[in-house]
């Protein structure tokens, strides 16, 4: 085994070097604040805060004609949910939104248990689910959606 480690040790840590020199580079083309350097983030300490998040949901589609959501008699159990992580993401955070909810198949009042969406690619989402309820109302003949 000490023999394996130490064959080569000059091109193992040469392999080292140019992988820490390509993280900080792919660190500073994509970094999202361009005052503060990779290193600089590396070195400095973080600070983690707690914080209430309101969700809201995402839809897609509409729902088939005919029937339209009642969004005024929607809810969502829980309305809201704290979250840990740190500050530089949160602070300008206030919600957090579900996965989408495809409308294409509602035409009665459902309650529908959806995940949460990712805040952060830094950070994964909740595991927690919510519930989404949405009322449907069938549509008098001739009338359309609002």
């Amino acid at each position: 085994m000490k023999k394996i480690l130490s064959n080569n040790i000059g091109l193992k840590l040469l392999a080292l070097g140019m992988a820490f020199v390509t993280w900080l580079y792919v660190g500073e083309v994509t970094k999202e604040d361009s005052k503060e350097t990779v290193l600089r983030k590396l070195l400095s300490p973080v600070s983690y805060i707690s914080k209430k998040l309101i969700i809201k949901p995402v839809f897609e589609g509409e729902v088939p004609p005919g029937y339209k959501i009642l969004k005024s008699e929607m809810r969502i159990t829980p309305d809201s949910i704290v979250v840990l992580g740190p500050s530089r993401i949160f602070l300008n955070k206030d919600f957090i939104y579900t996965k989408p909810i495809d409308l294409k198949e509602y035409t009665q009042t459902k309650t529908t248990e959806v995940g949460l969406e990712s805040i952060s690619r830094a950070i994964k989402p909740p595991k927690a689910k919510v519930q989404v309820y949405l009322p449907v109302e069938k549509l008098a003949e001739g009338k359309t959606r609002d």
